[in-house]
């Protein structure tokens, strides 16, 4: 119904006043041919108001004279005669025009691109080969090939097994599938012990190829074969015969440092004062609009994105960017043993974090806090881990 409404506003219709004895015969004589009537409310005896296209007024004068009837105009609705008003307004054409202009250009062009499917850090290197082509916000649809940047990203990023592109309305959707990462592939005349990697104790043993000279609850040294490539043979006059080592070996491990406790702690305080540099955004584009250089030494920045949004929580490629500046300044401030040890328990965890591989899992902390040379205080923190200490090394001939 609304469809309905909308096309009879855009060509235009009239709301007339139809008198006379035999109004019902008049709009009978109108359906007959194929005048349409609508929204027909009766006034009194004689007399009826309808609406009608203004096709269908301009061919209803011979329905009003064969029924006996006047037809009279009671208003004018509809686009057409809106625009009429503006005839002579020369500015407001312009205007028109300028409007049309910018939406068929809004329609044209790609305000935003969503990626789908693929890990975070992959994401960088999809805009990368996007930026290279020049595509972005802000590119036209018509110059845009779906299939032939999904096969450029598909070509250029390693892990993809899959890249879909797709058009809809003013957003480009890139849809990744990850690849699964090829097994290693052994070749048969290539021959390797197990040895370990680091000291540990070892927990569990999976042997899958070699000869195990290591068992589970055994302490192992950095370098130590636990699994050898060379198989003897039961028959001394077969002699032996070298092999790839496979196996898992997981092993308690240990990872350990130590840090004089200080009593003083360098602290970044934020003063209070706050610089906002404020930009207008369009697409990927941004305009300082006010603000100025940041006049502190030391900062931190927080950054508000204020997207403006249309009809129907529709998002514009138009906002503000906001940058709130924070001043901050470096303090000496002295702590009271507690925090110093604290402090400085957290500063060593952080750096044995660092060190840990990426299959590694903490089990254990340990935690000691002894006196050193000179009556000085230190902390020492143990990180009891699960971890594979399988390394691989050629069999010697």
């Amino acid at each position: 119904m609304f469809l309905v409404h909308l096309w009879n506003y855009i060509r235009g219709y009239v709301i007339i006043i139809v008198t006379g004895k035999s109004v019902e015969r008049f709009i009978n004589i109108c359906s007959k041919r194929q005048i349409l009537l609508w929204d027909i409310v009766r006034v009194d005896a004689e007399s009826a108001t309808m609406k009608a296209s203004l096709r269908g007024f301009r061919l209803m004068r011979p329905a009003a004279k064969k029924s006996g009837c006047r037809v009279h105009i009671k208003e004018k609705c509809g686009l057409p005669f809106f625009l009429y008003r503006f005839k002579r307004r020369k500015g407001f054409k312009l205007g028109l025009l300028i409007f049309a202009a910018l939406l068929i250009l809004s329609a044209s062009i790609i305000w935003d691109i969503e990626i789908i499917g693929c890990k975070p850090e992959m994401i960088p290197q999809v805009m990368n080969v996007l930026n290279v082509d020049n595509i972005g916000r802000g590119s036209f649809k018509m110059r845009l090939n779906p299939k032939n940047i999904a096969t450029k990203l598909a070509l250029n990023i390693d892990g993809i097994a899959w890249a879909g592109v797709e058009i809809k309305g003013v957003k480009l959707f890139i849809t990744i599938k990850d690849s699964i990462d090829a097994p290693v592939l052994i070749k048969n005349n290539e021959s390797f012990n197990i040895v370990a990697e680091r000291d540990g104790l070892i927990k569990s043993m999976e042997i899958y190829a070699g000869n195990p000279l290591a068992k589970e609850g055994e302490t192992v040294k950095k370098g130590q074969v636990l699994v050898s490539g060379r198989l003897e043979s039961k028959n001394p006059e077969f002699g032996s015969r070298d092999i790839h080592a496979l196996g898992k070996i997981i092993a308690r491990t240990w990872y350990e440092n130590s840090q004089p406790v200080s009593m003083v702690h360098t602290k970044r305080l934020k003063t209070g004062e706050i610089h906002e540099t404020v930009y207008l955004r369009f697409l990927d584009s941004r305009l300082k609009i006010s603000g100025g250089d940041v006049p502190y030494e030391m900062f931190e920045t927080v950054t508000v994105e204020k997207p403006i949004t249309g009809p129907f929580g529709l998002k514009l490629p138009v906002g503000l960017t906001v940058e709130k500046n924070s001043e901050i300044i470096e303090k000496q401030v002295d702590l009271t043993l507690e925090e110093a040890l604290a402090v400085t328990t957290e500063t060593i965890k952080n750096d044995l974090m660092k060190m840990l591989p990426k299959d590694c899992r903490i089990v254990d902390e340990i935690v000691k806090q002894y006196n050193g040379d000179n009556d000085k205080v230190y902390i020492q923190v143990v990180f009891e881990c699960e971890e594979d200490i399988a390394g691989l090394v050629p069999v010697l001939q």
